[in-house]
């Protein structure tokens, strides 16, 4: 029995050492090259930067720092060897021992508990297997950390690993990690915060710092404990370690800056130079944003956005709550999030615990003679909005208190006389004003407040007015005495969330570069860029482009026109049916102007400058609507337009992007501009990869069309035979070639006309009737055109000075009014007004270039002729050499004769 088990042995052993043989040498020939150290890319963060060098984003799939192993402190790497490989150094790629002690560790507690891997076999798995978890897999694993340690050194693998491991969050890397959780480099990483991401390895997601402080805390502990196990830092180092406070970033830095300008310029990246270099190529991004106007943009679009808003009224609570665990567990989060928002960090103690964790009490310091200078704590600056919620009304003084985080404040009824309900048939101005809180807000209801002093007036300001008792229905003269203690509240103002919308495009008229662009109030609601994808009538300010047309079709700024009713007939469309009848349909339209006012006879420069309808629909009657269009492509407009009169008006649906680029030229004097959006792209080498780029490349196919157009209506009319023309008595054999066509493609009308239209445009902001003369704040020659829509549905404004042109659109997503009396002068306008000044600091005043050709003379703004002494009104208006008045004015109609042309028509 021996001898057979014995000669079964001796030929089963064999056998098996040979399979075992052509096993590992089947598994030996699947194995992957073993990569050099110089053939590692990773996948790295591409960074954008503005035209100052600001960080303004970023676009990544792994957010990795790739880091030389030589610039990685050693106490971190120390961290890393003590925490998974302590014998690192001394083993060639497998750590027997370890394996024995994790298999029994982990058969005593019945689960996976411990890990036997090397840093070497991690950095096989991570960069050549998959992760499921068989047995041949690890066999593979084994024999490619021998062969890793043959071909490469202790460091090109430590360098490996510590620049591919992933710690969550997105970040891959331990100086990405760095940058993540602490916003350090890697260089100023302490032991105690080198020691928490090295603790991050085993459950990189479970136990990070920002979703599990405690448990990150112990992870750090352990790692600590073996680095003193190891010898790496001394017993002391460690207890200073351990106790040390970690604060840690619970956000990343720099997202909100400018999310629609990235996201374009990412779109167009995707398409210029592909998405995976792009998210994975680690390329340097130079865009043309000017940071601080971008910020100024995005405030000012706010601040208009919710002044417009509380003139439509005021609609409501968001929530109503009764019972106090809700108002406390209310009062918490809002705490906590405006701590996260001022300072997004968590601080983490050495129990694990988090700082701060306190009860929620009511915040308040004083002096040392006891008064109160703040209700306020350091997180809560003046001006910023908050949710609340309303604790208490008191009518007798008009005052409502309310309750937000641990702060406690006060509305006075003048603060919130604005909330009466929306109506939009019914301007702000004529609305009543609210005369009691309780009208408008009770107890319970969570509403939006605006932080407006750190400590309440309303006491001072009634004992200082006449009559306060009176004014606040009380009849008792000694009232005053019983004031509540308001200094004991900061004074807050009703506010409510906009839900209008807004966008803004500014471009630098020098430089060509996109200086600003806001696409909406959030871009996290809606990734909808208002300012590139929005196609919205734009109302009036259309008209510039039709008065700009007709001054190449032989108008001019003193010319007259009569501004009276007028009713316009054209046919219907029929259906078959309806022809057959044989019958005529007409239709009629009607064209009024804004407030149903008819002014007679007026010049030219006047009808634009209070941009009346009337006598805009007669000029394009009379210019023709194939020249008008033509023009309007000519200077950049691609959308679709109505090839009707009420193309004069604003009827067609365009873009911010078309309409801002349209002033850009004009106040270029008829240059083109190509607005830069892209500086340069470099790769990790400093190569240029791309130069600069245009935002006119989104739009591509749609402007090439219209240059073709163009192209070919030059060809034919340059082909076109030659008309002779009497010109001071020769014959002039050259082909005339309208005016819109030029040798230098980027020359799209001519210098002296579109000078003549910035005369007016600016004229549209210095006259006393000007539809712009709020933009006289600005302190500077500035032109520019209000637009309004039917029904106050959209709103614009776009203008500009030598420096600079922005356009700014308000309007809902979902087309509805604004409200009666909302135009473009009242909402658009000042968001252009207040960004414009400040984007003008330190740039002094200057006039536009006049260029040849160009005559300047004094008329009478009523007559369009010399000024005379007769004149009672006089401008000094720019005309085109030879366009200029001879006459001197004289009075020679009659008021009945005016006032006959101001009388309405009936239908």
């Amino acid at each position: 029995m021996i001898k057979k088990v014995l000669l079964a042995l001796l030929i089963i052993i064999p056998v098996s050492i040979g399979a075992g043989y052509l096993y590992f040498q089947q598994i030996e020939k699947e194995l992957p090259q073993i990569l050099k150290v110089e053939d590692y890319k990773p996948l790295l963060v591409s960074y954008i930067y503005a035209r100052g060098g600001e960080k303004i984003g970023t676009f990544t799939r792994e957010k990795r720092i790739l880091t030389p192993f030589n610039k990685i402190p050693k106490h971190v790497v120390d961290a890393f060897l003590s925490a998974e490989d302590d014998t690192f150094y001394e083993h060639e790629g497998i750590n027997y021992v370890a394996i024995l002690r994790a298999f029994m560790t982990n058969i005593k507690a019945g689960r996976t508990k411990q890990g036997g891997s090397t840093i070497t076999q991690q950095v096989a798995k991570t960069f050549f297997l998959n992760r499921k978890k068989e047995i041949t897999r690890k066999i593979k694993e084994a024999m490619l950390a021998k062969k890793l340690e043959e071909h490469l050194s202790k460091e090109d693998i430590l360098y490996l690993y510590l620049n591919q491991i992933f710690f969550g969050k997105n970040s891959y890397g331990v100086a990405a990690a760095a940058d993540t959780y602490f916003r350090k480099p890697l260089d100023q990483i302490s032991i105690a915060e080198g020691a928490m991401l090295a603790g991050l390895v085993t459950a990189p997601s479970a136990n990070a710092p920002t979703n599990n402080p405690a448990g990150a805390k112990d992870r750090q502990r352990y790692v600590i404990s073996r680095m003193v196990d190891t010898g790496a830092i001394s017993e002391e180092q460690g207890k200073q370690a351990v106790n040390e406070p970690i604060t840690v970033y619970m956000e990343e830095e720099g997202g909100n800056v400018a999310p629609y300008f990235i996201e374009t310029v990412r779109q167009i990246l995707v398409e210029e130079i592909g998405e995976e270099m792009l998210l994975d190529g680690g390329v340097k991004i130079y865009t043309s944003l000017d940071y601080k106007a971008q910020m100024d943009a995005t405030k000012q679009s706010e601040e208009g956005l919710k002044a417009l808003d509380k003139r439509q009224g005021y609609r409501g609570p968001v929530k109503n709550l009764t019972k106090p665990e809700e108002i406390d567990a209310f009062l918490l989060a809002t705490r906590k999030t405006l701590e996260r928002k001022k300072a997004p960090v968590r601080i983490i103690t050495a129990d694990g615990g988090v700082m701060p964790d306190r009860p929620l009490v009511v915040f308040q310091k004083k002096d040392e003679t006891g008064k109160v200078v703040s209700n306020l704590p350091e997180y809560l600056p003046v001006g910023k909005s908050v949710e609340g919620i309303v604790t208490a009304i008191d009518d007798r003084w008009g005052v409502a208190y309310v309750r937000f985080g641990e702060s406690q404040g006060i509305i006075d009824l003048e603060d919130m006389s604005w909330a009466r309900k929306p109506d939009p048939n019914v301007a702000s101005e004529n609305a009543p004003a609210v005369k009691k809180v309780s009208l408008v807000l009770k107890a319970g209801d969570v509403i939006l407040v605006k932080v407006k002093s750190e400590v309440a007036a309303v006491g001072e300001r009634l004992q200082k007015e006449m009559s306060p008792s009176k004014k606040r229905g009380v009849t008792d003269p000694n009232a005053l005495k019983d004031l509540p203690k308001f200094e004991d509240y900061a004074q807050v103002t009703l506010d409510q969330e906009p839900m209008v919308e807004a966008a803004l495009l500014s471009f630098d008229q020098n430089t060509q570069d996109i200086v600003a662009m806001v696409g909406g109030k959030n871009y996290d609601q809606t990734k909808f860029n208002r300012a590139v994808q929005a196609f919205r009538q734009t109302g009036s300010a259309f008209k510039a482009i039709i008065y700009l047309s007709a001054l190449d079709r032989g108008w001019h700024a003193g010319r007259v026109i009569a501004d009276a009713p007028i009713v316009f007939e054209e046919k219907a469309d029929k259906t078959d049916v309806e022809a057959a009848d044989g019958q005529e349909d007409i239709k009629k339209w009607k064209p009024h102007n804004y407030g149903n006012k008819f002014e007679g006879d007026m010049l030219f420069r006047q009808a634009l400058i209070q941009s009346l309808n009337i006598p805009t629909v007669k000029i394009l009657e009379d210019i023709g609507i194939p020249w008008a269009i033509d023009y309007s492509r000519r200077l950049g407009i691609f959308s679709s337009l109505n090839n009707d009169l009420s193309l004069s008006l604003g009827s067609s649906g365009v873009t911010l992007y078309e309409m801002t680029k349209v002033f850009s030229h004009i106040g270029r004097l008829g240059k083109r501009i190509r607005p830069t959006i892209i500086q340069k792209v470099l790769d990790t080498d400093g190569n240029v990869v791309r130069e600069a780029i245009s935002l006119d490349k989104r739009f591509e196919k749609e402007i090439a069309a219209v240059d073709q157009y163009f192209a070919e209506k030059r060809k034919a009319a340059s082909a076109a035979p030659a008309q002779p023309t009497p010109v001071d008595g020769q014959q002039n054999l050259k082909p005339t070639i309208p005016p819109i066509y030029f040798d230098d493609p980027d020359q799209l009308i001519r210098p002296s006309t579109a000078y003549l239209m910035t005369n007016m445009l600016g004229a549209t902001i210095t006259d006393e009737l000007g539809t712009a003369a709020r933009a006289r704040a600005l302190g500077r020659p500035a032109a520019g055109k209000t637009g309004t829509t039917n029904g106050y549905f959209d709103t614009w404004f776009i203008g500009y000075t030598p420096q600079y042109v922005t356009g700014v659109w308000v309007g809902f997503d979902k087309e509805m009014s604004l409200g009666t009396g909302e135009a473009g002068g009242r909402t658009a306008l000042p968001i252009w007004l207040e960004y414009m000044k400040n984007l003008h600091q330190n740039i002094p005043p200057t006039s536009f270039n006049s260029p040849e050709g160009i005559v300047f003379a004094n008329i009478d703004k009523k007559t369009g002729k010399l000024a005379s002494s007769r004149s009672k009104e006089v401008v000094n208006q720019a005309f085109l050499a030879g366009t200029e008045p001879k006459e001197l004015s004289e009075s020679t109609s009659t008021k009945e004769e005016a006032d006959f042309y101001k009388e309405d028509l009936s239908e």
